[in-house]
């Protein structure tokens, strides 16, 4: 009974519980709710290192695509857009 307890939490730890991680002299990890259940713990917010926010337009489709499973899973957002990962890149840029 103990170990199915345990294994049903870790399940739901897994599901719910994303991370992302930036340097900023040193490195921090930031733990978020997911809005979504995925298996996909850890995600890439590539606006979260210190300097200059490139546009989302300029972003390669890999990077691109990271960004939207991070948008997705962090703010809820459905759609992946220009748009809407711009207004997601100014969200990641002010909450660090």
């Amino acid at each position: 009974m103990t170990c199915t307890i345990a294994a049903l939490f870790a399940l739901i730890f897994q599901l719910g519980i994303g991370y992302y991680s930036y340097i900023d002299h040193e490195k921090h990890t930031i733990f978020f709710v997911k809005k979504g259940l995925t298996f996909k713990r850890e995600f890439v917010n590539p606006f979260a290192n210190e300097g200059d926010a490139m546009p989302v337009g300029n972003l390669l489709p890999s990077v691109r695509e990271e960004l939207a499973d991070f948008c997705r899973y962090k703010y809820g957002t459905a759609k992946s857009d220009k748009g809407s990962l711009e207004t997601c890149r100014a969200r990641a840029r002010i909450i660090l």
